[in-house]
């Protein structure tokens, strides 16, 4: 019976071995992709296109007047580009606010749309068919803009003359631990985006920043966004627009004045439901070169914390699991490293290691539930 156990101990350490290692190579081929990017120098000479602003907003009173602040703040022509702001049924005032706004800043091109749908899908595909802009550009309702970036973004997209600019987010932390260790991992988030982008297989997307050629996209069809699905409006177009256009159609936007902000989420419970959210989307993945690297994140996490598990009843797997985390801890820490030094932030890579040990625990809950439970966001209960 000890051979037994034995075996079965021994087959668990080799299949943790090869975990180990698939994860090293993926993470290690995301932070050579992400060391191999340029920053992307403003565009002088090149004719400039106009410009169509999408927001899809729902209950958003406290944040959307300090986006259209930023948004007149643009340094970009104001007769070369619209905002339109899509609102999904909002129950705050959110509409009265935003009308207001309008009345006292005419010279600029700025309209309110009441959505006829439901969800920020339904509000953006709406919101999409009245742009009359050339490039499309995309954030929520809660960021905040540096002055150049639309000029930023749409300089990129006319240079490089792809279909869809993939932008950085970055999660203002606050001064809490919790808000601390969000905005790290945001910051792995948008790191192995913009490195995988840079090494030619795009898998990732942000909704807060991104950008697209409006006639391109609007040969696709409005069912590429996968309504069904409550999130994955930014993935799912990443998705079509490859399968259509190919991998050379996407750029990752690596400039400051491209960076977009937004704030970290206030409560676990907050956070959790976002996460929860972004996952349940991942039912409708059909692209191995999307699947498998989720796959490899999430198995090695829920092998890391079975370890944990098991060394209740096996204690030298205790040292097992502490060997591996600080594998894990050393192959995160290059790329971690470059995201942080590009959004000048390096001071929050002391919660670096703390966050190794918390992490399989979120990765392996938020993947589990975010497929099977119900989701409740901005007061509406999703699927």
């Amino acid at each position: 019976m000890r051979t037994s156990v034995d075996d079965y101990l021994l087959v668990l350490l080799r299949t943790m071995e090869a975990i180990a290692l698939l994860y090293a190579i993926l993470i290690f081929f995301y932070t050579i992709g992400w060391y191999l990017l340029k920053n992307n120098s403003p565009v002088t000479n090149i004719p400039l296109t106009t410009v169509s602003v999408l927001v899809a907003l729902r209950n958003e009173k406290s944040n959307i007047e300090n986006l259209l602040h930023d948004l007149i703040k643009q340094d970009y022509p104001p007769d070369l580009f619209e905002i339109i702001l899509a609102d999904d049924h909002s129950e705050d005032g959110s509409a009265d606010l935003i009308r207001v706004f309008i009345e006292k800043n005419p010279l600029f091109n700025i309209r309110l749309v009441s959505v006829t749908g439901t969800g920020k899908k339904a509000a953006l595909s709406e919101a999409n068919m009245l742009a009359s802009g050339q490039f499309v550009l995309v954030t929520d309702a809660d960021c905040s803009l540096h002055p150049a970036w639309i000029s930023t973004m749409t300089g990129i997209f006319r240079q490089q003359e792809v279909k869809l600019i993939l932008g950085p987010v970055v999660l203002e932390p606050g001064t809490g631990f919790f808000g601390k260790l969000q905005t790290l991992e945001f910051m792995s988030l948008i790191g192995s985006t913009a490195g995988a982008c840079r090494m030619g297989i795009p898998a990732m997307a942000n909704g807060a920043n991104l950008g697209y050629d409006r006639a391109a996209v609007g040969q696709l069809g409005d069912n590429i966004l996968n309504h069904h699905f409550a999130s994955g409006d930014d993935v799912f177009l990443l998705h079509a627009i490859l399968k259509t256009y190919g991998k050379r159609s996407v750029a990752f936007a690596l400039h400051e004045a491209a960076l977009v902000r937004t704030e970290a989420q206030p409560t676990v419970k907050s956070f959790l439901q976002q996460r929860m959210r972004w996952v349940s989307k991942s039912r409708g993945y059909s692209q191995a070169a999307i699947i498998l690297p989720a796959l490899i994140v999430f198995v090695f996490n829920l092998a890391l914390l079975s370890l944990l598990c098991l060394a209740f009843f096996f204690p030298f797997l205790l040292a097992v699991y502490l060997l591996l985390t600080m594998f894990k801890f050393m192959i995160d820490y290059p790329l971690l490293s470059g995201v942080s030094s590009f959004m000048k932030n390096r001071r929050l890579l002391v919660w670096a290691l703390p966050l190794e040990f918390i992490y399989p625990v979120y990765v392996v809950f938020v993947a589990v539930a975010g497929n099977i439970a119900g989701i409740s966001w901005k007061g509406r209960k999703i699927t």
